[in-house]
């Protein structure tokens, strides 16, 4: 279905440049919001829920452990994205029960 595609950041770097006149900011989104050191950059968060679905191909770039106290963060088994915050459905795993 999706053929192999290695990922080139200079040449889509390149590419931008050539077809835009822009330069790509791959990691706007830390510099802008942080999260490359989550220790840090979340300290001060508060009232902050992060939930990770194991089957969910995002779970690896999610925020996995608590900055503070104050922040909650769950590791939901047999969940994939967002189902922890769909409406409840006789079909959703136990896991994914507790969770709410």
């Amino acid at each position: 279905m999706f053929p192999p595609f290695e990922w080139d950041p200079t040449g889509n770097t390149e590419w931008c440049q050539y077809a835009y006149g822009l330069t790509p900011q791959y990691d706007w989104v830390f510099d802008y919001y942080g999260g490359k050191n989550t220790d840090k950059d979340f300290m001060k968060l508060s009232n902050v829920i992060f939930s990770n679905g194991v089957i969910d191909p995002w779970h690896s770039g999610g925020v996995l452990t608590a900055p503070n106290d104050k922040v909650v963060t769950l590791y939901i088994e047999d969940a994939a994205h967002h189902l922890d915050l769909r409406e409840p459905n006789a079909a959703d795993p136990a896991s994914v029960t507790a969770a709410r």
